[in-house]
């Protein structure tokens, strides 16, 4: 089985096609139609460098979210890469590996460059994401449909960033950033799916309606994570009382949308497959 398409294309280090010197705070990070206040007329109302500043936050919210994944998957991937008697499975996982290391590399050095101190992701997603990484065996069902999931759902919020919006600057740093992760992130989520259809066909009706119940909640609790941002995120952009921002936030009709439109071809794919998901199981009120 052919694990992945780029197993003759020569690496590239991302850090070395990015001119880290232009990063720029003058100017969207996101697009604001892909802020979680976009519409709400309290932030609207802000002055400009204010809603900015919120977008610089919540895209670092993205890259914090994507350096815990990338840590949790290497780890997986490794295991998986080491109990492969198959060398060309081992070194696609090791090619993997290599190109997720390099986007945390790469958010590392954004984070780094920013100056803003934003703090590590702790919602109840990924609490509960990381102990089930931690506690699902790699190369199940289960292990592939949370790749699938946190793969996609954040690489569908980054491509918002490259679709951008007539009239508005973004930075070209993170543009970059975006392009390079999202090239990636579509051949990993394509070997994910694979490897989660073969290993759903493999899994009996019963086992699998009992997994089913283990990965509704968890589908919904990172998308709730990747959508609205922790109060902290609020605070950092110096949106105050934060807690009144996210309250705006979750009642947010743009946001709920996006929300669903970001998750829908996901769960769209697993429930194809057969896992037991329903139609609200990704867009139920955080």
């Amino acid at each position: 089985m052919q694990l992945s398409a780029n197993t003759t294309a020569p690496y590239e280090d991302p850090l070395f096609q990015i001119d880290w010197d232009a990063v720029d705070h003058q100017c969207w990070w996101l697009p604001p139609d892909a802020l979680s206040l976009a519409g709400v007329p309290e932030f609207e109302a802000l002055p400009l460098a204010d809603r900015q500043r919120l977008s610089h936050c919540e895209y670092l919210h993205l890259l914090q979210t994507g350096l815990w994944l990338e840590a949790l998957f290497v780890e997986r991937l490794a295991l998986l890469a080491w109990r492969s008697g198959d060398p060309h499975t081992r070194a696609a996982y090791l090619r993997e590996i290599r190109e997720e290391a390099g986007h945390s590399l790469m958010f590392v050095e954004l984070i780094r460059r920013s100056g803003i101190a934003l703090a590590l992701p702790q919602s109840a997603g990924v609490r509960l994401g990381h102990a089930l990484g931690r506690w699902i065996p790699p190369g199940s069902a289960l292990f592939w449909a949370m790749v699938v999931i946190g793969e996609e759902l954040p690489n569908r919020l980054n491509r918002q960033l490259q679709r951008g919006v007539e009239d508005v600057t973004l930075s070209s740093v993170v543009f970059r950033i975006a392009r390079i992760h999202s090239r990636d992130e579509a051949m990993h989520a394509a070997l994910a799916r694979r490897q989660c259809e073969e290993a759903t066909r493999r899994s009996a009706p019963w086992r699998l309606a009992l997994l089913s119940r283990v990965l509704a909640p968890m589908l919904g609790a990172f998308t709730r994570h990747v959508h609205y941002p922790p109060a902290p995120v609020y605070e950092t952009a110096g949106l105050r009382p934060a807690r009144r921002w996210r309250a705006l936030a979750l009642r947010n009709p743009v946001r709920r949308a996006l929300a669903r439109q970001t998750a829908a071809p996901t769960l769209e794919f697993l429930r194809r497959i057969g896992w037991n998901l329903r139609q609200d199981d990704a867009a139920r009120h955080p």
